[in-house]
């Protein structure tokens, strides 16, 4: 999962991943893979262990214009990703996989990653 990439397209928003190099289109564009930036204090989320799952947190912006889109934990084998949406709380339960790299792609900032 080293080569994971996330692709968002401009137009209608669709998430796609890829795991090698690829040549991604969608909606008539050729979309380039997003660069995560490190998370800084306004995309940075809260990690708590509660058991045998993470729950993540963050305070940002929930609204229409200006959203986190989705979160994805990624470690050595595997990842997950959860779709988020305008106007709820920005809560999320993963379940522990080891050690591994959370994303957020916001609609506004771009992708942002942090440790966990």
């Amino acid at each position: 999962m080293k080569q994971l990439a996330f692709y968002v397209c401009p137009a209608c928003h669709n998430l796609i991943t890829a795991t090698a190099k690829a040549n991604i289109s969608c909606c008539g564009q050729t979309l380039t893979p997003l660069r995560a930036t490190q998370a800084d204090e306004h995309h940075l989320q809260a990690v708590v262990p509660v058991e045998d799952e993470l729950y993540v947190t963050a305070g940002h912006e929930m609204s229409k214009d200006h959203h986190l889109s989705f979160v994805s934990y990624v470690t050595n084998d595997r990842f997950l990703i959860v779709k988020l949406y305008p106007e709820w709380d920005m809560q999320v339960r993963l379940p522990k996989l080891g050690r591994g790299t959370l994303y957020c792609y916001c609609t506004r900032h771009g992708l942002f990653s942090q440790t966990t």
